[in-house]
């Protein structure tokens, strides 16, 4: 054990890296706290945190891990919308392998890159709207709207029901009471129960139609299933990548010379779009997990019967594995970051998000030479959630050119 017991609150979610900032002490797991009833073992190093998002004696299953925690406090303590939680995040092979098989498939390269022309129409479209203001919301405007508008389209949401999406997600994402939080959750659990059989009276070649078909005929998901999983799918499949291209856009505006290599070569962008994820994730921790025995990190042991959180986004700043990790730098090979996680739960909508990064930062390069921040830096506001690293809004000028476009 190393280092004072930490206790992890809003004051480390700061304007650059935060638990980052927090935490890199001497880099060993330390215990720390997420509430006063809830402690964890925060893992940091780059090596250490491969090895718990791998290591078969730490799990997710949502099950034992309320279990662990009344054994711990001597508290039950029920899930917030337990009717959409018993999805492929929350649980461990063989079922998550069976769970994640069935999606796997909707997000393969093939699959995706036939999304293309969507994405790079509602890019020019929500474009447009931006470049006839003089100051834009560079998420409400464009990165929310962008990646709800993708993901519906997979999943086979109605484009007559995408308001209702973000609406959802809007309500989500506030700091709810208990209660409001489980009306929301069975809301939307009543909602994608209605959509989902609408898909099995009329199904179509979309994600959900496949799901209610796999549970059906061939028996892969149970009801419960059915509709967490699409609830994941749907919420998951947008929150993270509009996150990440909020972040990724902002670190641009601040580096203004990488912002200006990457305008005068946009053949790097590919690579850039790993370095920016490595450099500011949209994903700030894991999700939190549990040890069913010790696990040896060095010269620490994470006993048996204890949570773990991992931090990813101080993983990406070890010096152990990246060279001037603080530095940003387009030109670095960052494969092998842990912005996407690691292990069985590596994100399934790796592809895809990276594809929408591409196309929606390509084009807004291109279009806005001039985009800049309308605050400071310091001014911009995050969202106080453990495991996301989410700006709530970025005030832009958008400043275009409105002739001619290219494509991503």
């Amino acid at each position: 054990m190393s280092g004072p017991e930490l206790r992890l609150g809003e004051e480390l979610i700061s304007p650059l890296h935060p638990l980052y900032d927090g935490l890199q002490v001497d880099g060993a797991p330390r215990p720390a706290h997420l509430a006063p009833d809830h402690p964890v073992w925060v893992v940091t190093r780059y090596a250490d945190a491969k090895k718990v998002l791998s290591h078969p004696g730490v799990r997710r299953d949502a099950k034992q891990a309320a279990e662990l925690y009344a054994e711990r406090t001597g508290e039950q303590r029920a899930a917030i919308g337990a009717s959409l939680t018993a999805h492929m995040l929350n649980a461990d092979p063989p079922d998550h392998t069976r769970l994640r098989a069935l999606v796997g498939r909707a997000f393969t390269s093939r699959r995706v890159e036939l999304l293309r022309p969507h994405i790079e129409r509602l890019t020019d479209e929500l474009l447009d709207a931006m470049a006839a203001r003089e100051q834009a919301d560079l998420m409400g405007d464009f990165a929310v709207p962008l990646t709800i508008g993708v993901i519906c389209e997979l999943l086979g949401v109605p484009p007559a029901e995408r308001d209702h999406v973000r609406s959802a997600w809007e309500r989500q994402a506030e700091l709810l009471s208990p209660e409001a939080a489980e009306a929301l959750a069975e809301e939307q659990a009543d909602y994608l129960r209605g959509l989902l059989e609408a898909k099995r009276r009329d199904p179509a070649d979309d994600v959900f139609s496949a799901l209610v078909q796999a549970a059906d005929e061939d028996g892969g998901l149970s009801p419960t299933e059915l509709v967490a999983m699409s609830h994941l799918l749907l919420m998951a499949g947008f929150e993270t990548t509009m996150n990440m291209i909020g972040n990724a856009v902002v670190t641009l505006l601040v580096h203004p010379e990488q912002a200006a290599a990457l305008r005068a070569n946009p053949d790097l962008l590919p690579n850039a779009l790993e370095e920016l994820v490595r450099y500011d994730s949209a994903v700030r921790a894991s999700m939190l997990r549990f040890t069913v025995e010790d696990v040896d990190l060095g010269d620490v042991t994470i006993p048996a019967g204890e949570y773990v959180l991992v931090s990813n986004l101080t993983a990406n700043h070890d010096p152990e594995r990246f060279d001037d990790p603080d530095r940003l730098d387009l030109t670095r090979k960052a494969d092998g970051h842990l912005g996407y996680g690691h292990g069985v739960h590596y994100c399934v909508g790796a592809p895809l998000a990276r594809l929408e990064a591409r196309v929606a930062i390509g084009k807004l390069l291109d279009r806005f030479p001039d985009l800049r921040l309308a605050v400071p830096h310091g001014e911009l506001v995050w969202l106080p959630i453990t495991f996301l690293r989410a700006l709530i809004s970025v005030p832009v000028t958008p400043q275009p050119v409105l002739t001619g476009r290219t494509s991503a």
